[in-house]
């Protein structure tokens, strides 16, 4: 039998906002199964405890995004010898609190949420390999060298404002607390991207031409391997589905099949990055020689762009 969350006798670790466990905690369009076939086979409840299953998660990857990459670089920035202009060093400290914030916010939701699952950890899907975790808090240790780093950040910042305006338009039928926290998060989020292109703007230009060129690849190889179709951590959900509705058990195979399929399916690709949903940055990588040749997931240059 699956258990609730929320579930009465399990109080939050701290007082919070209260989860309603009948309700669903994401937009059903931004969770991957959705697209599959398998999706119109799950029951009500069996589709509604894969959306908080996967909406757990989903905030497992913002912590993650902003622990390992996101305070780092800012911190790396405000460390670097060549000093930033002093207003926009100014707003990269703002920038990092906000993202703690961020972090404590999201983390503090998934307790109260899904206490017995967060007691004691912050991540049940989302599993960074420790040799992963130190390669890339090197890099993004060295901002001037890596600049892709700030790429990624603008890309899903952005991204992050398109899902968060989901949440609100689809306020009624979702868990409020879940609506509340993207709607702080989206309030953060305009300002960052605004810093983001700032720190482009400097970092970007200060690399000499093969550096972006070989940040460029590199890019475009991270977005494709870790950020663009279902992975390891998602297919972590439905093993987890599976194994608190047990009747689900041998379907499971084919939901993880049809997950990873997911891959090739240039119609859900194009609901993770478009010109939609990431709009300043795909105009961005227009005006980058380096980004405008290169197959990066959603992303096509515009006509004007080649020529």
């Amino acid at each position: 039998m699956a258990v609730p969350v929320g579930t009465a006798g399990e109080p939050p670790l701290r007082e919070g906002p209260s989860v309603d466990p009948g309700k669903p905690f994401i937009p059903e369009e931004l969770t991957p199964l959705f697209h599959t076939a398998s999706y119109r086979e799950l029951t009500e409840a069996q589709r509604l405890r894969y959306n908080q299953l996967q909406a757990l998660y989903f905030n497992e990857q913002i912590m993650v995004f902003e622990t390992v990459l996101g305070r780092p670089i800012l911190e790396a920035l405000l460390r670097a010898p060549s000093p930033l202009p002093a207003r926009l060093a100014e707003g990269v400290r703002q920038f990092r609190d906000e993202e703690q914030r961020h972090t404590e916010m999201f983390r503090q939701l998934n307790r109260n949420a899904a206490p017995y699952l967060y007691a004691d950890c912050d991540f049940q899907f989302v599993q960074v390999p420790a040799a992963w975790r130190a390669a890339t808090a090197w890099a993004v240790g060295h901002p001037a060298r890596f600049p892709l780093f700030l790429w990624l950040m603008l890309l899903q910042e952005e991204r992050s404002i398109y899902y968060s305006r989901s949440y609100l338009r689809s306020r009624r039928s979702l868990d409020p607390s879940f609506v509340a926290v993207h709607r702080a998060h989206m309030a953060d989020e305009v300002g960052h991207v605004r810093w983001d292109e700032e720190l482009l703007d400097v970092l970007w230009r200060r690399a000499r031409p093969w550096l972006r060129r070989l940040n460029a690849k590199l890019f475009a190889w991270m977005l494709e391997e870790l950020f663009s179709t279902p992975r390891r951590a998602q297919l972590r959900v439905v093993d987890a589905l599976c194994s608190e509705l047990p009747e689900l058990a041998e379907r499971r195979e084919e939901m993880r099949r049809q997950l990873l399929a997911l891959s090739r399916d240039e119609s859900y690709r194009a609901t993770l990055y478009s010109r939609e949903i990431v709009p300043r940055t795909f105009a961005r990588f227009d005006a980058a020689p380096e980004l405008r040749s290169l197959a990066i997931c959603g992303y096509r240059p515009l006509p004007e762009a080649v020529a």
